[in-house]
């Protein structure tokens, strides 16, 4: 005989509630924690009150998220008496910032206005939009605007990135504590994107190779400081942290990030990142190991620890400081004599001053004024023999794993990592340093970045206000000038062309068709038109009478897969229809809400 509803329900309540509280907030853990907020905790009084636990929203806190901003100290937090800490006011509040985060980042797809604006309000919750811009990011396939949701989501991510960058160097330029890898790391920061290998992973994985090294040299502790160092360099050459070097590895620029490279060391980085890495191992295991460079190389140099030498005897009667061994991990595995630095340093005609600052150990802050430098150069290299790279299958750019687009932000990193700490002291006599980078900056600023307006204020403008200086003053007004333009552009509505027939129909090509030119051999995406060449400039400059057709005839504007827009007369155009334009997709999104094969 079956019991009446009310009755069957009324049984299944009290036998839920006869549960002991143990099992009922273990049941808690395996429910959705958004249905948990807004449904579970009205059943009944004693439901209220075991889901506002601070053990269960501690569970869900750790296992949502994995990404938080620096001001929660997250780490703090999961180590504190779990009663001490909101963890159900700390769940609200990130769900808060992932429902504001996506609806500013749909308003952003849907209108282009008041796009810096939007990309300022995400950025204010910091890291803890990180979480929400990666779910977009890899949004499904099918989505009907997957293109344009991954790159405004992956742009938005990339703003978030370059303020925690620049956030980090703030510091060393303010004299703080800076680990070296978390200095290299913000380079990586710049075209980090949606991959693995941000700052906190980076010291983790430096963390991991420690206990590695831990592992395999037992009693490491109880060596003295030479021992150490030499046990460090061996441990090294047998992971691929140095080695014989080739100029493969300056070609592959991702070797130049530490990030990058920690997550697949497959061959040996360039120096500069082989040491950086020492000396961030170094610190883990207490030898105080620092960057050493010459003019044309870099060395190690390894202190011994106060009153001591370098193996672990006291300082003799007089002797104020132990004397400090110099290696070259990538060249020998044992100590470099020090006749020989000072043998290479003759060779520069050096000042004695100079030399014994050579040989002293760098600051992290030259560390990296010293790794921007290499970048620049290394891209500018690449750009001086592959102009015309989009032709030469076997160029350096294209065998990089690193796109054209990836090496466009690495040279925007090293051009502000550059101006910076040309730049430690504000406090300037000889006026400001590297000013000849700032209309770089500001170019790529107003081609590529417009949302970082709030960064140059931040950290640009103060070096030229300079009531007293009429250049400086001239630059500073030059760049707020320059930063209201964009933006009062950023809040004006486009206006709309119509384009009717019979105006286009001698138009053959349409918006989204992708293409290969005929000249250059290069591949495009189709984003605009003239009817006739109008941009004049051009014309001037490429000589478009030397076209067949002139000036008469159709001129597109095209979004190339090396992130450039450019101007392309009709009779250059080849219409391809390729599977998938891989080499344009992470661009596209700019102007396309989706692929369509047809």
């Amino acid at each position: 005989m079956d019991l009446p509803t009310s009755d069957h329900q009324h049984l299944n309540k009290i036998t839920l509630l006869r549960l002991p509280e143990e099992v009922i907030q273990k049941i808690l853990v395996f429910c959705d924690p958004d249905d948990i907020y807004l449904n579970v905790k009205s059943v009944c009084k004693r439901l209220y009150r075991l889901v506002g636990e601070p053990l269960l929203w501690r569970y869900h806190c750790f296992v949502s998220f994995r990404y938080w901003d620096s001001r929660h100290c997250i780490q703090d937090k999961l180590c504190r008496p779990t009663d001490l800490v909101d963890w159900k006011s700390l769940y609200c509040y990130r769900k808060m910032v992932d429902l504001k985060t996506t609806d500013l980042l749909n308003s952003i797809l849907q209108k282009q206005t008041d796009r810096i604006s939007k990309y300022e309000a995400i950025a204010k919750f910091g890291y803890d939009a990180k979480e929400t811009l990666l779910r977009h990011i890899q949004i499904d396939e099918n989505a009907h605007d997957v293109l344009a949701r991954r790159y405004y989501a992956n742009s938005v991510l990339d703003y978030i990135h370059r303020i925690t960058a620049l956030d980090e160097w703030q510091k060393l330029l303010d004299n703080k504590s800076v680990p070296i890898e978390r200095a290299l790391g913000c380079f990586d920061m710049f075209v980090l994107q949606d991959r693995p290998g941000d700052l906190s992973e980076i010291s983790e994985l430096i963390d991991g190779i420690t206990e590695c090294f831990r592992r395999q040299y037992l009693g490491i502790d109880d060596l003295t400081p030479r021992e150490k160092a030499l046990a460090l360099i061996e441990f090294m050459r047998k992971h691929n942290f140095t080695g014989t070097i080739s100029n493969w590895a300056y070609q592959r620029i991702q070797s130049y990030y530490i990030g990058f490279y920690l997550q697949d060391p497959k061959s040996p980085p360039i120096p500069l990142t082989s040491i950086a890495i020492f000396c961030a191992i170094g610190e883990r295991i207490n030898l105080d190991a620092h960057c050493c460079g010459i003019p044309d190389y870099l060395y190690v140099v390894v202190f011994p620890r106060p009153g001591e030498t370098l193996d672990a005897k006291k300082l003799k009667n007089g002797e104020l400081d132990g004397k400090p061994m110099y290696l070259d991990p990538y060249r020998f595995m044992r100590e470099v004599p020090l006749q020989v630095l000072r043998q290479n340093l003759s060779n520069f005609v050096l000042h004695p001053s100079l030399s014994m600052r050579y040989l002293s150990d760098m600051s992290i802050a030259s560390v990296v004024q010293r790794m921007s430098k290499t970048i620049m150069a290394t891209v500018n290299n690449f750009r001086a023999h592959n102009e015309n790279f989009l032709e030469d299958r076997q160029s350096p750019t294209r065998q990089s794993t690193f796109s054209s687009t990836e090496l466009e932000k690495a040279h925007y990193s090293a051009l502000w990592a550059d101006f910076l700490f040309a730049n430690r002291s504000r406090q300037q006599t000889t006026g400001v340093q590297q000013s000849h980078l700032v209309p770089i900056i500001l170019e790529r600023y107003e081609r590529n970045y417009p949302m970082d307006a709030g960064l140059i204020e931040k950290y640009i403008l103060p070096f030229y206000k300079n009531p007293q200086n009429s250049r400086s003053s001239q630059t500073y007004n030059q760049i707020v000038e320059t930063l209201r333009d964009l933006r009062n552009t950023d809040q004006t509505p486009k206006m709309i062309r119509l384009r009717r027939p019979p105006a286009n129909q001698n138009v053959r090509y349409k918006i989204g068709q992708v293409f290969r030119h005929k000249r250059y051999y290069y591949t495009g995406v189709i984003i605009g038109w003239d009817l006739e060449g109008e941009n004049f400039d051009w014309a001037f400059t490429n000589d478009a009478r030397s076209l067949l057709l002139g000036i008469y005839q159709s001129f597109y504007n095209v979004l190339v897969e090396d992130s450039s827009v450019r101007y392309v007369a009709e009779e250059n155009i080849e219409i391809l229809k390729p599977e998938f334009p891989s080499s344009l997709m992470s661009l596209a999104g700019k102007y396309f809400n989706r692929w369509d094969p047809e």
